[in-house]
């Protein structure tokens, strides 16, 4: 039978080898809710979201395993509606429907292995790798030298797009970082900045913004929060670079309103946050019928797997935080990060998500 018998939740905290200044926030661990689901004739899935300390796995056990168990583990959407329909209050908000994502990536991970495929494939995809582009700059350091090393790693494993942190220092100083950037990679490769929400004021933003778009910005990330898209779309008028978020939206309806307002030109979408699978495929299309591309969050062993079944992915790809940087710690968890080849993700061929889970790990992780 294929219905839920079992969920089992672990929360990994894994430390940081040093404090991360994100914005004005200062970060010493990543959390991770990681979800166990078994069926009763013994396929195990598994999905996880980024909990950043709050208590998803509570959520997960006290308010949606008692509506998923005993349900069918064929029909996700039945059970995630189910569960939208009794936590109406709480429905397409950033904290349940988080949790939710990561049971729903549990029963597709069961989905596609019940048919003996990559759930990429399970979504129609044919290809077998995607462009990445890598995120560079979280440490500012006292002069360049750490930044033209991250550009040059990058370079040498054939990756063609990046992704700078501004909004840290001075906006002179991140003109002088998108300096080095171009320096080393010519104009040509697609350059996108991440602003953290921390320009606050429209005057401010534009400013800064217009110190940086000399070198070549494909987008702007972020500028305020994903409540603010009024002044986001100010931004892009006044200074003519494409506007990009939408990674803590929850829900393809919220997503629906920032497309139909025109907040954004690249739309931001995380299957960790937005309510798995369907609620992913359902905005990528979304953004596809108003003529917009779309960029992901991290978590690029399950992006990778859905963005392929997409015709509308940003041009510079997929988004890569190269374990290498101890900044996303999720590698910790697994036997295998996906792999990276000529500048593209390679996307896994074992059935589901295909993900190499380290449950030793996980399990020691997982004690307080």
């Amino acid at each position: 039978m294929d219905t839920v018998a079992k969920i089992e939740i672990f929360e990994a905290k894994v430390p940081l080898a040093k404090p991360l200044s994100v914005g004005a926030a200062k970060i010493t661990y990543r959390s991770y809710t990681i979800v166990k689901v078994s069926t009763a004739d013994g396929i195990v899935g598994i999905g996880y979201c980024y909990s950043r300390g709050l208590p998803m796995g509570q959520i997960i056990k006290n308010v949606m395993a008692p509506i998923a168990i005993g349900n069918s583990a064929e029909d996700p959407n039945k059970i995630r509606k189910e569960i939208l329909a009794f936590n109406w209050q709480s429905a397409e908000h950033g904290t349940l429907t988080a949790a939710l994502s990561a049971l729903d990536l549990a029963l597709h991970d069961i989905q596609a292995k019940r048919v003996g495929k990559t759930v990429a494939a399970m979504l129609g995809a044919t290809v077998d790798r995607i462009p990445i582009y890598s995120v560079i700059g979280y440490n500012y350091g006292d002069d360049e030298s750490g930044l033209r090393d991250e550009i040059d790693y990058a370079l040498s494993r054939g990756i063609r797009s990046f992704k700078m942190i501004v909004g840290g220092h001075s906006p002179e100083r991140d003109a002088a970082r998108l300096a080095t950037l171009r320096d080393k990679v010519g104009t040509s490769m697609p350059v996108g900045v991440d602003a953290f929400r921390t320009f606050k004021t429209l005057d401010n933003a534009i400013n800064r913004v217009n110190l940086v778009k000399e070198f070549g910005i494909n987008f702007v990330e972020d500028p305020f929060l994903e409540s603010e898209g009024l002044l986001a779309r100010q931004l892009r008028e006044a200074t003519g670079v494409p506007i990009s978020y939408g990674e803590s939206l929850a829900s393809s309806k919220m997503i629906a309103q920032v497309l139909d307002h025109d907040e954004c030109d690249i739309l931001r979408i995380d299957a960790l946050v937005v309510g798995g699978v369907s609620e992913f495929m359902t905005a990528t299309s979304m953004a596809a019928a108003k003529g917009r591309t779309f960029s992901t969050h991290i978590h690029t062993e399950i992006h990778s797997q859905l963005a392929a079944a997409t015709s509308n992915l940003y041009i510079g790809g997929l988004e890569y935080l190269d374990p290498m940087y101890e900044i996303d710690l999720f590698h910790h968890l697994l036997h295998l990060p996906i792999q990276i080849e000529n500048g593209a993700a390679i996307l896994s061929t074992s059935p589901g998500f295909g993900i190499h889970w380290d449950w030793e790990a996980i399990v020691h992780f997982s004690q307080e």
